[in-house]
């Protein structure tokens, strides 16, 4: 069963190895020959105790201490080398399992990722591999050595006296008794999952967090304010708790036994001349009782190793699955013979889509047609399904029921290449990389000239943006440059979808970080943006959607009225009720202060 497992976890390694993994052999068995070398200096040791306590040959002795050093040296030097062999596999293995899983990564939609989690995914990647680093380059050749060790170090103990043999072995084999209490097998396994889960949900979590903190801080709040962290570490801390009080007795026995082998043979010592010498004190007794005293503390390192090994052994294999499971989520799939569409209106017929199969819909039956060269906008409350609307249109996920189509053609059968490059996505949190203004605003479009994204800049209204920067274009955006508010980075973001020049732009609460400056800036962008494109634009500020061709209202993932403001405005329905909501709330002052 052990060697099934491990030529599977092998077999799961060697198709990222590039033809190394035979070197992972070759450490392994280097590893082992290090082990048994490792053992012969002591049996020159024990010649030294021998002839210092007999004729006390001082060149024989000096003699027999080069050769217990040249062999340890031996021992260290084929470690080493083996060691070399096992780490340019481990490298190798390393660097093509996160160039794949990042490639597949790349492959994902969008939204398969916001499902998963970035901090997730960033877990997966980095720790996953880290782990399987780990048991190539060191784990696999230990256990080489684990292996050659124990029957080297037995029959070296078995050479001398077999009685101080058993003694050494008795606290060891008692210390492994105490281990398995902690470490039965399905117990270690269950308990390093739960560790790997608790870690990645504390990890998902403080991505949350940090990214959250503004508004932590603008409110004065501590981390308990965010329940949802608070909840993670809690879970964590307490799991750590109980495993180690249930582990700290066992550990503790186990490592009280395996110190306690000198005491144990020194014991045997006094029995062996109490009733088998009577009494009288035998040399060679005597020097067996030092070489097995001085010989045995080894065999702790041996159990450390052994431990280690189990341990490592199961987070690999947690390793292992979590890939897997990051690999086996499917691209959504795509058409053979992509189509192109002859026009850019969209339209959506009776569409459903949940999160989730046990999730309510979060868009319910909705019909839209949005046409070429009109804004199209969608309002409602937080949840009723806006963003969602958005990434199915952009194709951020499949519908589970209905259709949606650009010019005509369904967007399966389009496929996910050809949509990109028709359409460009302005995200409520955009972000900038770090880089030149120059390289931030040519994600649009990577081979633009300086001029053409000097002009995106400008029809963005970004020309204070420009103005302020020490050295125009080129100045860096972030740690160690220049850093832009939020209004400015959704200016910025705005310019690299005009330099796109996409015919369908979406829009998703491009205006949520402006302040009033900003917002009639973008608001102006938005005009040069949506020039003879088809716009999907998504917005909370009402004044932001005011002038669009059409305005859909949303609520539990459908659409309750659809038509232009004044129209709607008129209908004293869910939308007027919005409007003059809205009006309110730009009129209202702080009681004593003046306008």
């Amino acid at each position: 069963m052990v060697k099934e497992k491990k030529k599977g976890r092998m077999a799961e390694f060697e198709k990222y190895a590039e033809g190394r993994h035979h070197f992972v052999a070759i450490a392994m068995i280097g590893a082992a020959a290090s082990a048994i070398l490792s053992v012969l200096p002591f049996y020159y040791i024990w010649l030294i105790i021998n002839e210092a306590l007999g004729d006390c040959d001082t060149d024989l002795m000096i003699s027999y201490g080069w050769m217990a050093l040249a062999l340890a040296l031996l021992s260290l030097l084929v470690y080493i080398v083996a060691l070399m062999m096992s780490h340019l596999a481990a490298f190798r293995i390393s660097k093509n399992l996160k160039k794949t899983m990042i490639t597949h990564v790349m492959t994902l939609s969008p939204g398969a990722l916001d499902e998963e989690g970035s901090g997730r995914v960033r877990r997966v990647i980095q720790d996953s591999v880290e782990s399987t680093h780990t048991y190539i380059a060191h784990n696999q050749p230990d256990l080489a050595s684990t292996f050659a060790l124990p029957v080297a170090i037995v029959a070296l103990l078995l050479i001398f006296d077999w009685r101080f043999a058993l003694a050494a072995l008795i606290p060891v084999v008692l210390g492994i008794y105490m281990a398995v209490g902690m470490l039965g097998r399905e117990k270690l396994k269950e308990s390093t999952i739960q560790w790997q889960n608790s870690m990645e949900d504390v990890n998902n979590k403080a991505v949350e967090f940090v990214r959250g903190i503004s508004v932590v801080k603008v409110f004065q709040q501590t981390v308990d304010s965010f329940q949802s962290l608070k909840g993670s570490i809690d879970r964590y801390s307490d799991f750590c708790q109980d495993y180690t009080r249930m582990a700290r007795p066992h550990m503790s026995g186990m490592f009280t036994l395996i110190n306690s082998c000198g005491a144990f043979i020194i014991a045997m010592a006094v029995v062996l001349i109490e009733f088998f010498e009577n009494g009288a004190i035998n040399s060679d007794l005597i020097v067996n009782a030092i070489f097995y005293i001085t010989f045995t503390p080894i065999i702790s390192v041996l159990m450390m190793r052994i431990l280690s090994l189990s341990d490592q052994t199961y987070k690999v294999d947690d390793a292992i699955a979590r890939v897997n499971n990051l690999l086996s989520l499917k691209p959504l799939e795509e058409p053979n013979a992509p189509e192109n569409p002859e026009e850019y209106s969209i339209s959506f017929r009776d569409v459903r889509f949940s999160y989730s199969e046990d999730a309510s819909p979060a868009v319910d039956g909705v019909s839209l047609d949005m046409r070429q060269g009109t804004v199209t906008a969608l309002v409602g409350p937080s949840g009723s399904g806006k963003s969602t609307v958005a990434g199915l249109a952009a194709r951020f996920w499949d519908p589970q029921e209905g259709t949606i189509q650009i010019g005509g053609r369904d967007l399966k059968s389009i496929g996910s290449k050809n949509i990109r490059s028709i359409e460009s996505y302005v995200f409520q949190n955009n972000h900038l990389i770090k880089g030149t203004l120059l390289d931030n605003v040519r994600l649009g479009k990577p081979d633009a000239t300086e001029e053409a994204v000097a002009e995106a800049l400008r029809l963005a209204q970004c020309d204070d943006i420009v103005r302020k920067m020490p050295k125009g274009l080129d100045t860096v955006i972030g740690p160690g440059g220049v850093y832009l508010s939020g209004g400015e980075v959704q200016r910025v973001s705005i310019a690299r979808a005009i330099l796109r020049n996409a015919p369908i732009v979406i829009l998703d609460e491009a205006t949520a970080f402006a302040d009033p400056e900003n917002e009639h800036l973008i608001q102006k962008a938005f005009e040069e943006l949506a020039k003879g494109r088809t716009v999907l634009l998504i917005a909370h500020r009402l004044t932001t959607v005011r002038n669009a061709d059409m305005i859909c209202v949303m609520d539990h993932g459908r659409i309750v009225e659809s038509g232009k403001h004044d129209e709607l405005v008129s209908r004293s329905g869910k939308y007027s009720a919005m409007w003059d909501d809205y009006q309110k709330a730009l009129s209202w002052k702080v009681k004593g202060v003046s306008a």
